[in-house]
């Protein structure tokens, strides 16, 4: 499944920073402009019991960042099977559930009609 880079907080309550160290973490992109420091979208969605987690509620909280691909190499890490850039388009192509719908539209609304 495709999905935004991202990660647990583990504590850390500053949810930038840590959305910030989880992109580069998975992507090994080191040079990223922010464009919302403030929440951009959240998502509230129910996990189900996986082998001996139990099932939860998680949230997915989002900020929007800028990265020059021309400058910056994604290095695939442990945590990730495939990374890469495709076009908004092509986001909702590989993952069509509405959250990442909402997600997609937000950012073209906001960012690119301008």
């Amino acid at each position: 499944m495709w999905l935004q880079l991202g990660g647990h907080a583990d504590g850390n309550s500053n949810l930038l920073n840590v959305a910030l160290r989880e992109a580069e973490e998975e992507s090994g992109i080191t040079e990223f402009k922010v464009i919302t420091k403030e929440i951009f979208d959240l998502d509230i969605h129910s996990i189900p019991k996986y082998g001996n987690q139990p099932s939860h509620i998680h949230y997915d909280v989002r900020f929007i960042f800028e990265v020059d691909e021309l400058k910056e190499n994604i290095i695939i890490s442990d945590e990730s099977n495939d990374v890469s850039w495709i076009s908004l388009k092509m986001a909702i192509e590989k993952n069509s559930e509405p959250s990442i719908e909402r997600m997609v539209k937000k950012t073209i609304d906001n960012f690119l009609m301008k």
